[in-house]
């Protein structure tokens, strides 16, 4: 396997394909095709080949991690996920990260498709599943936000608002 081989592993993989990585990239599909192709007239960048590898983690992909263990171990180490460290999908920050890259990409589709002033059925397709793709990321932004709020609590308290918040969110009056 080569370190072409471990970034089109993963990209077959992400959502959307390698079309989704160049569009998330800001890169037309042509040019991500030819940087993993490992054809000798198109040479990837580590920096490019580090943004198909996050795109691809954040995902969550299959194989994803294909690409640090290759490098790891060419560079004569071992790839070892840190069982310490919080899930990245939970972390605040990193939600906060999610929704403003999901909300550039409702842009970039949404701006894309009005390039001739119309929106196709296919466009908008893309556009809702832009949309609710960031419905998602701020959703668990909210859940992020509340679990922060939470845990700086005493326990009861933290009982006390979570019943609180969930009567708000159920309609009831608090």
């Amino acid at each position: 396997m080569s370190l072409f081989d471990t970034l089109r592993r993963a990209a077959d993989h992400f959502p959307g394909g390698r079309s989704t990585i160049s569009h998330r990239n800001g890169w037309n599909d042509e040019y991500t095709r030819k940087q993993l192709s490992g054809s000798a007239s198109h040479k990837l960048g580590a920096m490019d080949a580090l943004a198909i590898a996050r795109l691809c983690i954040e995902a969550g992909t299959e194989h994803c991690f294909d690409y640090p263990a290759y490098v790891a171990e060419e560079c004569g180490g071992k790839f070892v996920l840190d069982a310490q460290s919080p899930e990245p999908e939970q972390s605040p920050m990193r939600r906060v990260s999610v929704l403003a890259r999901e909300a550039g990409d409702v842009t970039a589709v949404f701006l894309d498709a009005l390039q001739d002033g119309k929106i196709s059925d296919n466009e908008l397709a893309d556009i809702e599943l832009e949309i609710a793709q960031a419905e998602e990321a701020l959703r668990k932004l909210r859940q992020a936000a509340r679990a922060v709020n939470a845990a700086g609590k005493p326990g009861a308290v933290q009982t006390q608002s979570t019943q609180q918040w969930v009567r708000e969110f159920d309609g009831a009056p608090a």
